[in-house]
């Protein structure tokens, strides 16, 4: 962020109609957000404080955003001197629904559906720029109603249509869904995008969709002109990696240096020796994010078979891919605080008694959510030959028997994409197996994997 910060500080000295913007997931998940400082939960303190530094001006909400706890986004909302653009997105107030807000010196402000930018060239001409946002209703909390995405943003682009000069839109969506909704909207000549963590352009009929990597490992820069004699408006967007070869902001990368010593000294309080080698490999593990979300990796085994090494009564083991955040690939020593960034959740493991049947149904829907984080990885679960049925152990799934499966506490909610069905509740689960005992691998799945590599 503070190469970023830089970046925006040279495009914006030379054209001061230069706006920085966040298509969302900043507050959630990181390793450092599950620490704690000054005896609060961080949960995103450490991206707000360095957001405002680095001047981003307007951001639509991500479904990560809605990890933290009511009254601890609410903090990040008055901690924010930015924007939030809540379209798609109300709070549940008792039985009421309502825009979430921030407190501004006592006084509530609304997170607007729209926001209208206004900018005059050298002659006094003013254009009018409307943005509205989207936030795809992927993670369900008790405080967060989702509106109808496409109908909702729809309309807002459609009102702002009649008040501005162009409009254009931030979304934390699926690029497939983009694509839809530029169909639409055909007048609105750009989508920034978020959600997926690999960068793409489209060009679907008038409209260019753009989205940059996850974790700032690209920004783009998109430049615009509006011709309102003309009435024409043309996009060039250009992908900007973000390497250490760029300078960084010395304000902005002073509030790093001091929240990555507020994390060293946090992990040193969990982890006895977080800088300690706890496995060497001979090839790079696989935790990059279009990997783990698509296909079997040599890390996500090490972690599912992990598991088994926590539950030895079970005979195979999977969890979701998308729980894999380091997006990155590790080579030779592995640290133990590099399993804490690449699981910056944790979680508990659960042991489930299951039929065949539901073992199945969710490899097949693992199958189904390829592309997205519900995507399994698993241990002790092949295919056959002809890639038509499924085995554990080596033999196949029998639908009547009882299979002992280890799994993530978190899959065992439902939340997970497709996989509402997998809770405690469901006629084909006999029995569950959890943990209270903290010194119990099964307590964290980052205990298990660090003792799992230990022993390797």
């Amino acid at each position: 962020m503070a190469r970023v910060a830089a970046l925006y500080k040279k495009l914006k000295s030379q054209n001061p109609h230069t706006f920085f913007v966040h298509g969302g997931d900043f507050l959630s998940p990181s390793l450092m957000g599950t620490l704690k400082y000054n005896g609060e939960s961080i949960k995103g303190k450490q991206m707000v404080e360095v957001m405002n530094a680095a001047g981003v001006q307007l951001v639509t909400f991500g479904n990560h955003e809605f990890d933290v706890k009511e009254n601890e986004l609410q903090a990040r909302l008055d901690e924010s001197a930015f924007y939030w653009l809540g379209t798609t997105v109300r709070q549940r107030v008792g039985d009421q629904m309502v825009p979430f807000h921030k407190t501004v010196d006592g006084e509530k402000k609304e997170c607007p559906d729209s926001f209208i930018w206004r900018v005059v060239d050298g002659d006094g001409t003013e254009a009018r720029i409307g943005v509205f946002g989207l936030t795809l209703g992927a993670n369900p909390q008790d405080y967060v109603q989702y509106l109808n995405t496409f109908q909702t943003a729809t309309k807002a682009a459609n009102d702002l249509k009649e008040q501005t000069d162009v409009v254009i839109g931030i979304t934390h969506e699926e690029r497939l869904d983009d694509i839809k909704l530029a169909g639409m909207v055909p007048f609105v000549p750009l989508i920034l995008g978020g959600h997926d963590h690999d960068n793409s352009i489209d060009k679907i009929g008038q409209t260019t969709i753009v989205k940059a990597d996850a974790n700032v490992k690209t920004v783009y820069v998109v430049r615009m002109r509006i011709d309102k004699n003309l009435k024409t408006v043309s996009v060039e967007a250009e992908l900007v990696p973000i390497t250490d070869a760029l300078p960084s902001d010395p304000a902005v990368d002073a509030l790093v240096g001091k929240w990555n010593k507020i994390q060293e000294d946090n992990l040193k309080q969990v982890v006895d020796e977080p800088y300690e080698v706890i496995y060497r490999t001979t090839e790079p593990l696989d935790g990059l994010e279009k990997s783990v979300r698509n296909k079997q990796t040599n890390l996500g085994g090490i972690i599912a078979n992990a598991m088994l090494y926590a539950a030895p009564q079970s005979e195979c083991a999977f969890f979701n891919g998308g729980s894999i955040r380091i997006d990155d690939q590790l080579s030779g020593d592995i640290l133990a605080i590099d399993v804490f960034r690449i699981l910056p959740f944790g979680g508990g493991i659960a042991e489930v008694e299951m039929t065949g049947g539901l073992l199945t149904k969710m490899l097949e829907t693992g199958l189904q959510n390829k592309g997205t984080g519900g995507y399994l990885q698993w241990a002790n679960i092949s295919r056959n030959d002809t890639d038509t049925y499924w085995l554990v152990g080596g033999k196949p799934i029998d639908p009547q028997k009882i299979y002992r499966v280890a799994t993530t506490s978190f899959l065992l909610t439902g939340k997970e994409t497709r996989m509402d069905f997998f809770t405690p509740e469901h006629p084909d689960i006999k029995a569950v197996h959890e943990t209270k005992d903290k010194s119990d691998l099964r307590s964290d799945v980052r205990k298990a994997v660090v003792a799992y590599m230990k022993s390797l």
